[in-house]
């Protein structure tokens, strides 16, 4: 006798079948069999959907598309068509959408040209620029399910405040991106959508929690998309599929009327920050939200703080920490690190070590905060439909922590001196600087792997101890693994791990296993400096450049790594 699928697997399985159905560009089978490590993205140039101009269109940094829209070049129509074929694409080869409104943005596009053609006049600072988002933001008719089978079939009646802003700009949105369950892993999977791959090396996690928008971002299927962050959920993606990505501090982007079960918790806030291949692009989004929509005004957490511009010194204090002294990172992150330090310092700017501030107990605070409420919260969503926990939920399921409220304020007080004694640490560089000021910077790895096999991250303290903080961070993109450059040396098997958790993470290195996964190294500022993260970036990105060391070249479409 045949047993009866669970309810839950139903409707997952009609929730996935209606998002299939409207994909309306089909790739050729054989595209759909390539190897479960293949680096597909080279798939959308071969495959025959897109024409010359759209894959001009989509291997188009955003603020240039912007500026074509505004010329007349491009009709926002042939642009938004161009990307929903090409996320299309990537859809089937990673699976990283949820929700799909191609037939909206199209319609929406059209509206947008007729408008600029009778009028001369654009529609926003955005006018015709498709932008995706991740799944947790409301927006109108369409779920946010958040990986949850009981949130499924949920429509959104309102929007949340960012999306009313990108639309006031402009903007065209076409698709939501996948998330982990919660939005409580760094990769990116979930029983309602399923597993989220790396477009460059698919037996590898593209990361999380706004893994949907790095792997679409990385297939080009996106010029400009928007993830949130509570412990490494930009950053980490971002690393991972090889792009720029923006961690703010809590009050530069607004936050309000997003989808979670974490509202409420606010010993460690969750921003929203932008990812994309371009760096100019984070700027724009920057700007555009934060000076031409005042969120302060809307969003009650957002600070009256303009986008500002930024003068860097000519010479630059750079703190360098290439171990966080808890986890040491795999050699293709030392390989970005060193190229990087070189090309930094052969630019004229200073280098210093910086002697990392207790990241252990930095991480600890983290994963205080995240499950204060002994995951009840979660717990109460997961067990409404019956569905099974996840693999990486399983220690949230099974935690005993539950602290009182006087237990908490303890620990929110423990975290102030933290923050304390970080800020301390950072100003005491100046004693050595030989100009005798404090570093402006530090460059540090954003995880310790070039991406890493699916269900295997163990390991955000190298992200979560800055939203502990609440410092600025972004990432640069530098380099893919190489199985030759990134080769386990006498030197490498010598180290003597600190932990059981840097032996497994140490252990876990395979350089064939590892081939391509990107590299993307993250610059810190301290709180409300993301205009000065993101200028310390374009430096980075300068000397990487004049090293020879260029993205255009690192993540070229289906380069052989060797």
């Amino acid at each position: 006798m045949a047993t009866a699928t669970p309810q839950w697997q139903q409707i997952s399985a009609l929730k996935q079948k209606h998002r299939d159905s409207l994909l309306k560009w089909k790739l050729d089978p054989k595209y759909l069999s390539l190897p479960a490590d293949a680096d597909v993205t080279h798939v959308p140039a071969e495959c025959g959907i897109l024409d010359v101009l759209e894959l001009e269109i989509t291997g188009t940094p955003a603020e240039m598309i912007v500026k074509k829209l505004a010329e007349g070049v491009w009709t926002s129509e042939a642009v938004t068509i161009a990307f929903c074929k090409r996320a299309s694409i990537a859809q089937q080869l990673v699976n990283c959408l949820t929700e799909i409104c191609f037939d909206n943005a199209i319609a929406k596009a059209k509206e947008l040209d007729t408008m600029f053609k009778a009028t001369g006049k654009l529609a926003g600072p955005l006018h015709g620029l498709p932008v995706s988002i991740k799944d947790n933001f409301k927006m109108k008719g369409l779920d946010s399910t958040v990986g949850f089978i009981s949130w499924v079939n949920e429509p959104a009646t309102e929007e949340s405040v960012l999306i009313t802003m990108l639309r006031n700009s402009g903007a065209v949105l076409y698709c939501k991106t996948n998330i982990p369950t919660a939005m409580l892993i760094a990769e990116s999977y979930n029983n309602v959508w399923g597993t989220t791959t790396n477009p460059y090396n698919r037996s590898l996690t593209c990361g999380g929690s706004s893994g949907g928008e790095g792997a679409l971002i990385a297939m080009k299927g996106s010029p400009l998309g928007i993830g949130t962050d509570i412990g490494g959920s930009v950053r980490i993606p971002a690393a991972f599929c090889g792009l720029y990505g923006l961690r703010p501090s809590l009050g530069r982007f607004p936050t309000y009327g997003v989808r979670g079960t974490l509202a409420g918790q606010e010993a460690v806030g969750s921003v929203n920050g932008p990812m994309s291949s371009s760096l100019a692009a984070l700027s724009l989004y920057a700007s555009v939200v934060v000076n031409d929509h005042q969120p302060w005004f809307q969003d009650p957490k957002s600070i009256p703080i303009p986008w500002r511009p930024t003068t860097l010194p000519e010479t630059l204090c750079i703190g360098v920490m290439k171990h966080d002294g808890v986890v040491r990172p795999h050699p293709p992150v030392e390989r970005a690190m060193d190229l990087t330090v070189d090309a930094l310092k052969k630019a004229g700017h200073e280098i210093i070590e910086f002697e990392p501030y207790e990241t252990e107990k930095g991480s600890e605070f983290l994963a205080s905060f995240l499950a204060a409420d002994g995951a009840t919260a979660t717990r109460r969503v997961i067990e409404t439909s019956g569905e099974p926990w996840v693999f990486g939920l399983l220690s949230y399921r099974d935690t005993t922590y539950h602290p009182s409220t006087y237990e908490l304020w303890q620990i929110q007080a423990a975290r102030t001196e933290y923050m304390k004694g970080a800020l301390d640490n950072w100003m005491n560089t100046k004693e050595k600087t030989t100009s005798g000021r404090e570093i402006d910077f530090i460059l540090c790895p954003t995880t310790p792997y070039a991406s890493c096999p699916h269900h295997t991250f163990e390991y955000v303290g190298y992200t979560g101890v800055y939203n502990i903080l609440d410092w600025s961070a972004a990432t640069i993109p530098v380099l893919r693994a190489s199985p030759t450059l990134d080769v386990r040396t006498p030197e490498y098997d010598a180290y003597k791990p600190l932990s059981t958790l840097d032996e497994r993470i140490w252990k876990s290195y395979e350089p064939k296993k590892f081939s391509g996964g990107p590299v993307s190294l993250q610059l810190v500022g301290r709180r409300l400096e993301e205009e000065k993260v993101l200028a310390g970036c374009k430096v980075a990105e300068d000397a990487l450049r004049a090293e020879g060391i260029k993205y255009e070249e690192q993540f070229a479409e289906g380069k052989a790594m060797q």
